[in-house]
């Protein structure tokens, strides 16, 4: 299964604003800065974020980005919703086939419930950790990180 690194930059933008954002103002030029990406990417995402209901923004001299959900309350899987797809068609790309070929006329039919299968697998395994998951797991590498 290919997922776009708009995930993992979307969870890196969520948990560098869940750490910073108490105590200064985070904007799309820092988390660019933290994630190597480009501020206009990262503003995209913010976008994404925002109408999926996980950031609130603001703009101006005192604006900036927000959680706007605790992040107990996020999962990895509303992250995902809200930059990716789960449309099994989608993740999985199906090749043109021969209509004519008995293989090639089914193997939409014999794929399909096994891939939807692993997309549903996934979305249980990403419901169950949160952000204030990670977050406590990066706080249990920054100890060791310091030592």
């Amino acid at each position: 299964m290919r997922v776009s690194k708009r995930f993992p930059t979307a969870v890196h933008a969520l948990l560098y604003i869940a750490v910073l954002s108490p105590m200064k103002r985070v904007t799309s030029t820092l988390v660019a800065e933290s994630t190597g990406s480009n501020p206009v990417i990262i503003r995209n995402l913010f976008l994404d974020l925002s109408k999926s209901g996980l950031l609130t923004a603001s703009a101006g001299k005192n604006g900036g980005v927000r959680l706007a959900k605790d992040p107990k309350d996020i999962s990895l899987w509303d992250v995902y919703l809200a930059v990716e797809t789960n449309d099994v068609e989608e993740i999985f790309k199906f090749h043109e086939t021969d209509s004519t070929c008995p293989v090639g006329k089914n193997i939409y039919q014999l794929l399909y419930p096994h891939m939807a299968s692993a997309v549903d697998a996934m979305k249980a395994s990403l419901e169950q950790v949160t952000i204030e998951t990670l977050l406590e797991e990066l706080k249990e590498l920054l100890k060791d990180y310091n030592k």
